[in-house]
């Protein structure tokens, strides 16, 4: 492990071994204290070979205290999980012992001491992502920091194939040497393991808001590679734009409220680097799992997919001289840096305004289409409504008409009219009336009127033959049976019943 800052006092450290404590029967000396957290204590050490080397301390501070440099658990009620918390660090210790990578630091002992285990760390001479963030930004062009997100992805894919997850992946977890090699540090695997089993531990905040994925802040999450990733991506959009990206918490939050998510992209929005690789870092970012990238191969192979971007040279800024000092160049970089922050600060601002005005005009434009197709299908509603009741009172019209129209006396002849109805006019065609089934009304009433007039002819032949009254009466009879029939199909009662009951008259 490296550190940035000499080591501090143990007065000013609170509850830590003082300098000068040996430990391991004198292999390791315990030079200075270097910084804590809710689960341990990190010091700058020697070895017997006069090495430097960084111990880490298991020291669960909520739940154990030292005593005559004796590390115990502050009460008897937590003396069990004391110990399971003490097994997971060793165990985990002994698992990181087993990566083997240039970009991974070294793990070279595990011991038992003062109660409490110990890990004995390499130690490098950098400093961590997030103090050259927020000091050094001038070191990380787009150049460097694809070298950065390639070497990191190496090592990431390397500690998963070992069936790990780094679990703490953040600036201040990431070390860069003097040339930018990057180094992972401070594995999390063990803390996770000892917060899910650890009733004590619980109420540790274990996540890092901007760099944790939202499964990190749920106790029974699924974490898989895609978390890592989330947070390499995360570390990587801080290096790129100096803020990290919107709490994933908070994302999630607006997703379920139906919200659009605060995430800003970086694709489109960061200068100078190529949009491939942009791309899989926003992809690395997605909210949920399945969403993202699954595997650093994954990721690396669209890297190396993408073209490397270009520097593009300004012709306006005069190239140092090669015999400047290395003071006289990072002095004139660093002015330069100042000079060109706030104009891509302003940009950026520019940008997010357009897309937050294109964003309003669009929900405008939604709005506007909503709402004239509801005022259609209103209109075709009343239409609708207007028609069927424009129907409905021509229905009644023709009832009442139907209604109106006097039944013909029994034995009379079909009225004028009803012939002059259905005479052909014009080109000879009868007109048609619509009926029910679709049968022509007008020209089967001729028919039936021109058959009636033939058999009455008829009769009156036969009837003039005979020569006498009956048969004269006969015929009658026969003209108002006929008529009948041709109107209603049936027949006229006797003359001795009601002359206005009728059988089967009129249809």
């Amino acid at each position: 492990m490296a550190v940035s800052a000499a080591p501090q006092d143990s007065s000013s450290a609170g509850d830590t071994l003082p300098p000068g404590t040996p430990l391991l029967q004198g292999q390791y000396l315990v030079e200075g204290y270097l910084n804590s957290g809710g689960f341990g204590v990190t010091y700058l050490a020697r070895d017997s070979l006069e090495r430097r080397v960084v111990l880490k301390e298991c020291y669960p501070a909520s739940m154990c205290c030292r005593a005559g440099g004796v590390v115990r658990a502050r009460s008897h009620a937590n003396q069990s999980e004391f110990e399971t918390v003490v097994r997971l660090f060793g165990q985990e210790a002994r698992r990181l012992a087993k990566l083997e990578h240039p970009n991974i630091v070294g793990v070279r002992d595990v011991f038992e001491e003062n109660g409490t285990a110990y890990m004995a760390l390499d130690y490098i001479d950098g400093r961590d992502l997030h103090d050259v963030i927020e000091q050094e930004t001038w070191r990380l062009d787009p150049d460097t920091v694809r070298e950065i997100a390639v070497q990191l992805l190496d090592a990431i894919g390397h500690v998963h194939g070992m069936g790990m997850l780094h679990r703490d992946i953040s600036p201040d977890n990431i070390l860069l040497t003097h040339d930018d090699t990057p180094i992972l540090i401070d594995f999390g695997a063990a803390r996770d393991s000892a917060w899910r089993k650890s009733r004590v531990l619980s109420t540790l905040h274990v996540v890092k808001d901007g760099y944790s994925p939202q499964e990190f802040y749920l106790q029974a999450g699924e974490q898989s590679p895609a978390s890592d990733l989330y947070s390499l991506a995360a570390s990587l959009y801080r290096a790129i734009t100096g803020d990290p990206p919107v709490f994933s918490h908070r994302r999630l939050a607006a997703i379920a409220e139906r919200r659009p998510d605060p995430y800003v992209p970086l694709e489109g929005t960061a200068d100078g680097y190529d949009p491939a690789f942009l791309r899989m870092i926003d992809t690395a970012l997605a909210v949920f799992a399945r969403d993202r990238v699954q595997s650093a191969a994954d990721w690396l192979a669209a890297i190396e997919r993408a073209a490397p971007p270009q520097a593009a040279a300004d012709p306006a800024t005069p190239l140092p001289d090669p015999t400047m000092d290395d003071a006289v160049i990072v002095e004139r970089v660093r002015r330069l840096v100042e000079a060109t922050n706030p104009e891509v600060q302003a940009l950026h601002a520019e940008r997010t305004r357009e897309l937050e005005e294109r964003a309003r005009c669009e929900a405008e434009e939604r709005a506007a289409q909503e709402a004239a197709r509801c005022r259609r299908l209103e209109e075709a509603r009343r239409e609708a409504e207007e028609a069927e009741r424009a129907y409905r009172e021509r229905q009644r019209q023709e009832s009442e008409a139907r209604r109106a129209v006097p039944a013909p006396a029994p034995g009379a002849a079909p009225p004028e009219e009803d012939e002059a109805a259905v005479v052909p006019q014009g080109d000879g065609e009868v007109p048609h009336v619509p009926g029910a089934g679709g049968v022509n009304r007008a020209k089967l009433l001729k028919e039936r009127v021109e058959r009636a007039r033939q058999e009455r002819e008829q009769a009156e032949t036969a009837a003039l033959s005979r020569q006498d009254g009956s048969g004269a009466a006969a015929a009658r009879t026969s003209r108002g049976s006929l008529f009948g029939l041709m109107l209603g199909g049936g027949w006229l009662r006797p003359a001795s019943r009601d002359a206005s009951s009728k059988e089967g008259f009129g249809a």
